[in-house]
């Protein structure tokens, strides 16, 4: 008996253990990402940069006669900073054009979130989130950063700005012929072609003359990158991700800002390699203040570096215990509290969530409908059942009414058990009620009621 409590409990330790491998698993492998000015990082790992404002190939499916999806961007400048202009996904017949204000489809504007052809369309806080049941999900941050996810089936099966999803770095991607070419090459092999589109592809014999000068004249901005990524709080990242990427990302976007205090100059990469760090199953630190790369969240709630993309809410509050999907940095609630879908009051103590049933209910408030009163309790309906009273009958002799209201008609000559009640409690009788039946004087084929009795605690002496 003392092994089987062990084994099983080593059984459960198992069991609990293989879920959260599931839900922490290294995620990396299978998301490409851009950010910043510049910054690509494709499914295989190589991260590069590629300077181009026309509208790119980002990932599409190249391997078979018929496209299941594809995904383009473009990017532009606003005030000297690059941000996303837009996003185009197609899927299947689906076409979905998404900006920082509205998503169209089909050129039909539509509301979010949006569900048609098995893609899904939804906005929160921080992300637009396309995801699409063929195998992929793509995210935008309404900003700089578009990131997709991708199933294991389009393993060497992807082309674009993202890479072959391969396996391998540098191969393929960075390889013609059997000779290296530069990433502005690769690049502008991805561009998407559109009618009237005058956009001028950026040129390989800059990128060569940049990297010569930029090597020198940016060792100065190593240090400062060196110092914010490489230190005690990242330490879970650096363990699952080498930094020296994104140091090098930060030092060309630290050396390429006009204003070196400019938040953004760093901010972006910085970004990155936090949310790489939670694709990889890590914990990266909260390394904003309000002073250096803050974010603003909408009502209550507070903006997390890693956090679970399922938020409880009044309506749905086991969410986040069931979710599989992995960490990501956005807004959520703060310990202890849900979301208030109903009334949208921001981020509540459970207690204070509203009930719905055509109206709005407040906790504590009742609703009775029929044989039920219900309390609002924690969001949910607490509902007990009313006592109705139920009338049995007889009439004219011979018709019948049940308690649950069946009516028969019946006729006999004898005494009959019209209902026989058992105590409920020890202040409460049992008591039967006996009916006598007999023919009627001057109907010789119908009965009448003669005579009624009521037996209390089944004593023929008390009889009424």
């Amino acid at each position: 008996m003392r092994w089987r409590s062990v084994c099983l409990s080593i059984l459960a330790v198992f069991l609990v253990t293989e879920v959260q491998t599931r839900l922490v698993r290294n995620h990396v492998s299978s998301i490409c990402s851009t950010w910043g000015r510049e910054h690509f990082k494709t499914f295989d790992g190589d991260v590069y940069q590629f300077p181009g404002l026309c509208e790119y190939n980002l990932v599409s499916d190249c391997h078979e006669l018929y496209q299941e999806f594809s995904v383009h961007l473009k990017r532009t400048e606003q005030d000297g900073k690059p941000t996303v202009s837009y996003v185009l996904v197609t899927v299947n017949d689906l076409y979905f054009h998404i900006t920082k204000t509205r998503v169209v489809v089909n050129s039909e504007l539509v509301t979010l979130p949006y569900y048609q052809g098995g893609v899904q369309v939804e906005k929160n806080a921080v992300y637009t989130k396309l995801q699409a049941k063929v195998g992929f999900t793509v995210m935008w941050n309404g900003d700089d950063a578009v990131m997709v996810e991708i199933d294991n089936d389009y393993v060497n099966r992807t082309c674009g700005l993202c890479g072959d999803f391969n396996g391998f770095p540098v191969f393929n991607e960075f390889m013609h012929n059997g000779r290296k070419i530069s990433p502005i090459e690769f690049g502008n092999k991805h561009k998407a072609h559109r009618p009237n589109d005058d956009c001028e592809d950026p040129y390989e014999e800059e990128e060569l003359l940049q990297t010569k000068t930029v090597d020198e004249s940016c060792k100065e901005f190593r240090t400062p990158c060196e110092q914010m990524l490489i230190t005690e709080s990242w330490s879970s990242c650096i363990k699952l991700i080498d930094p020296e990427v994104y140091i090098q990302a930060c030092v060309l976007d630290m050396c390429g800002c006009s204003n070196s205090s400019d938040d953004f100059c760093v901010c972006s990469t910085l970004s990155e390699f936090s949310r790489q760090c939670s694709h990889a199953g890590g914990q990266p630190p909260n390394w904003r203040s309000p002073q250096f790369c803050d974010k603003q969240c909408p009502y209550n709630m507070v903006f997390e570096e890693s956090g679970s993309p399922c938020m409880d809410t009044c309506t749905h509050q086991d969410t986040s215990s069931l979710c599989e999907e992995h960490k990501i940095d956005g807004c959520f609630c703060p310990p202890g509290t849900v979301f208030d879908d109903i009334s949208m009051r921001g981020c509540i103590d459970k207690s204070d969530c509203q009930c719905k049933h055509i109206n709005i209910y407040d906790a504590g408030e009742v609703y009775r409908q029929d044989t039920e009163e219900c309390t609002c309790f924690e969001g949910r309906w607490i509902c007990v059942s009313l006592q109705r009273r139920a009338l049995c009958s007889v009439e004219e002799g011979s018709h019948f009414t049940t308690f649950d209201g069946k009516a028969y008609t019946f006729h006999g000559d004898c005494y009959y058990t019209l209902a026989k009640v058992e105590r409920k409690d020890d202040m409460s009788p049992k008591f039967t009620i006996l009916a006598q039946l007999v023919p009627c004087a001057h109907q010789q084929f119908d009965t009448c009621l003669k005579t009624l009795k009521v037996l209390v605690n089944n004593d023929r002496n008390n009889v009424s």
